[in-house]
């Protein structure tokens, strides 16, 4: 019997011990005094100058140079692209390396890890995206701490702290599938995190989770924007909003699509802001008070490469200098962003993204072999629609399966299919599937293009 078949097997009161222990767990390993001093650190950064941010990344990509130099992986290329740590421009070094894929991370992964670091003093990190590729990997305590350190600040930009409490609404399987009754959450307590179950979130368990929500009144809610948006639409068709509304609503793991945000600010009445990172640690991109998407420049190195087909479209490629166990350099995260020419002041230090677009896979092919992203914009104005995705089986069919909302009918429908016919023309057949709900991914996440071309 494995450790998630007892946790199964177990009352719910004691799944909040168990919740709460966990909890306790990683509280103690990633707040200690050491994340406090590189907390301390990363807030006097904020606002620091163009010189110095150019100063940290030549002293920590020369010495994540040097760890990539202790992995049989990192030796060969360095040998064949003949990378010298010790010139003086190490970052353009770094440039005449190759953009390294997720492929090979998973085919090479023994050859990446660092050799002269003890394996039994490192963490066991892992990261599942969407299209279901996984990798697993190791990192030291530090590069974990730090990733936790650049998150909070972010949070602590948006006035949240440590001590205040979250309703999480994310992919964790607290609650067994086969449980029908509520409650369909559990408390972490040391985490101060009411754990809610996207698995259970439905249009019949609805009016239990608003229960849940007027009793915990989180201050902070936090998770997956498709889940966020699915409660946001309950509380609106609900009629009465919740008696103590969340102050903030933050969002990470999924693409925030536009007319997500709106649906949660008109339902909570509070910002909603989201962040960009992943545990590999190659780039991170946060949302400061002023509404910008800046990039963490003193987290890693991140290079945004022009995609030829899409004017204004940026492949996302990063370089995790905290994680000197298993070092990456030039690594395609896979994910899309979109940026102008035109400057945008703000007080805040970091190149500005105007949106950050979610995965390559979140495109579809017309016949004619155009690839069209950002068609979350068929959506926008379509309020009936409690969710939407856009499934492509082939090159000459799209279709979109859609959840209906309250009110939703003819009309609706055809305002879907004119909105879809104006972006995607008259070569590719449009059809609509009815559907209860959407398929998550096993992490929870949802979609927004699931396509079957290549």
């Amino acid at each position: 019997m494995t450790v998630e078949d007892v946790y199964k097997s177990l009352p719910v009161t004691l799944q909040n011990v168990a919740c709460s222990i966990e909890g306790w767990r990683l509280s103690s390993r990633r707040y200690d005094h050491e994340f406090s001093e590189i907390h301390r650190i990363l807030n006097g950064r904020d606002t620091s100058c163009q010189v110095e941010q150019e100063q940290l990344r030549s002293t920590r990509i020369r010495a994540h140079v040097r760890a990539g130099l202790q992995c049989s992986f990192w030796q060969e290329r360095f040998r064949q692209y003949e990378i010298d740590d010790s010139a003086e421009n190490i970052v353009a070094e770094l440039k005449r390396l190759p953009v390294l894929t997720k492929n090979e991370v998973q085919t090479h992964v023994d050859s990446i890890r660092n050799a002269t670091l003890d394996p039994a003093n490192l963490l066991s990190s892992h990261t599942s995206g969407t299209t279901g590729s996984g990798l697993v990997f190791c990192e030291t305590p530090t590069a974990e701490k730090e990733r936790w350190a650049v998150w909070w600040r972010y949070r602590q930009w948006h006035g949240i702290s440590r001590d205040m409490w979250c309703g999480y609404f994310g992919g964790r399987s607290v609650v067994p599938l086969q449980q029908f009754e509520p409650p369909y959450w559990r408390v972490n307590y040391p985490g101060r995190q009411i754990l809610f179950s996207g698995y259970h979130l439905s249009p019949n368990t609805s009016a239990e989770y608003l229960a849940a929500l007027e009793t915990y009144s989180p201050p902070w809610l936090h998770g997956y924007p498709s889940l966020l948006s699915l409660l946001a639409s309950y509380v609106l068709e609900r009629g009465t909003p919740l008696k103590n509304p969340p102050k903030i609503v933050t969002t990470g793991a999924e693409n925030l699509l536009p007319q997500q945000r709106d649906l949660m600010v008109k339902a909570f009445g509070c910002p909603v802001r989201q962040h960009y990172g992943q545990a590999e640690s190659v780039a991170n991109i946060s949302e400061c008070p002023n509404g910008h998407l800046h990039i963490d420049e003193d987290f890693s190195f991140v290079e945004l490469f022009p995609l030829d087909s899409d004017h204004g479209t940026f492949r996302v490629i990063g370089t995790n200098w905290s994680n000197p166990a298993f070092p990456l350099f030039r690594y395609d995260t896979g994910d899309l962003v979109q940026c102008s020419e035109e400057a945008v002041p703000c007080s805040m230090t970091g190149r500005i993204v105007d949106s950050i677009d979610g995965r390559k896979e979140d495109y579809v092919v017309l016949p004619n072999g155009a690839r069209l992203g950002r068609l979350d914009h068929i959506f926008k104005d379509l309020t009936r629609i409690r969710e939407g995705q856009i499934y492509q089986p082939e090159r000459e069919t799209i279709i979109f399966k859609i959840v209906k909302g309250e009110g939703y009918g003819p009309e609706m429908e055809r305002r879907l299919l004119d909105e879809a016919r104006k972006r995607l023309g008259r070569e590719v057949a449009i059809k609509v599937e009815y559907v209860s709900a959407l398929e998550r991914s096993r992490t929870g996440k949802l979609r927004f293009v699931v396509s079957e071309v290549s």
